[in-house]
């Protein structure tokens, strides 16, 4: 992974690395992008550091306490730092009932959406895929869920906008089986809040081809 990096990435990436235990980890979107040679300009960590001692560690940052979320900007580089956690039940399509901080990837990856988001890599730049199938769908352009499709997308209907998006920008095939869920599942977006909707929608960078492609499959019309 270290020959895909910038010199810049890597300067911040160990910066931030410097701060934080030994069980903390690069994850995400950004590793993604990098094993597609794309360009990425977040970058996300997840560690077994708690919230409390992180708001120390990061005084001037965006802050999401509740979540252990904390964020912040170093050069031109947007930088999240996040405490491992669980989640329950989605209680209203969006929010788990209850979370709980927690010290294992193996726990902590399990909350993700896609396996091609759920890449962890280590201090010495080793990617760590606890899926066992992460690294594979990126390389075979195939997006799926960590577990069972319905049931994620029922938790958090915004995925069915963050799978498609994903298709369209990264030119990835679905999986059949989330696919379905998706197509069974796509009116519960009517129950969220038009707003979120947009946003996510906006992640897109050509958005207004994004929204004809959604309503070209009859998944979404604003």
């Amino acid at each position: 992974m270290l020959s895909l990096l910038s010199l810049k990435e890597k300067e911040i990436i160990s910066s931030v690395f410097s701060s934080l235990s030994c069980n903390s980890y690069v994850v995400g979107g950004f590793l993604r992008d990098k094993l597609l040679n794309r360009e990425s300009f977040d970058i996300d960590f997840a560690t077994d550091v708690k919230p409390e001692v992180l708001k120390d560690l990061f005084p001037f940052t965006s802050k999401f306490f509740k979540m252990g979320s904390f964020s912040f900007k170093r050069e031109q580089f947007e930088i999240t730092v996040t405490t491992f956690r669980k989640e329950t039940d989605y209680f209203d399509f969006r929010h788990p009932s209850s979370i709980s901080f927690v010290d294992d990837i193996n726990i902590d990856y399990l909350r993700r959406d896609f396996t091609i988001n759920s890449l962890y890599m280590d201090k010495d730049y080793h990617i760590i895929d606890p899926s066992s199938i992460g690294v594979s769908d990126i390389k075979n352009h195939l997006i799926r869920t960590i577990g069972e499709s319905e049931k994620r997308i029922i938790e958090d209907p915004l995925r069915i906008i963050r799978a498609l998006r994903f298709s369209f920008d990264l030119d990835f095939e679905i999986d059949d089986k989330l696919y379905h869920a998706i197509i069974e599942n796509k009116d519960l977006l009517y129950q969220l809040k038009k707003e979120k909707v947009l946003a996510e929608i906006n992640k897109c960078k050509k958005n207004k081809l994004f929204i004809r492609y959604l309503e070209d499959k009859h998944v979404y019309k604003l």
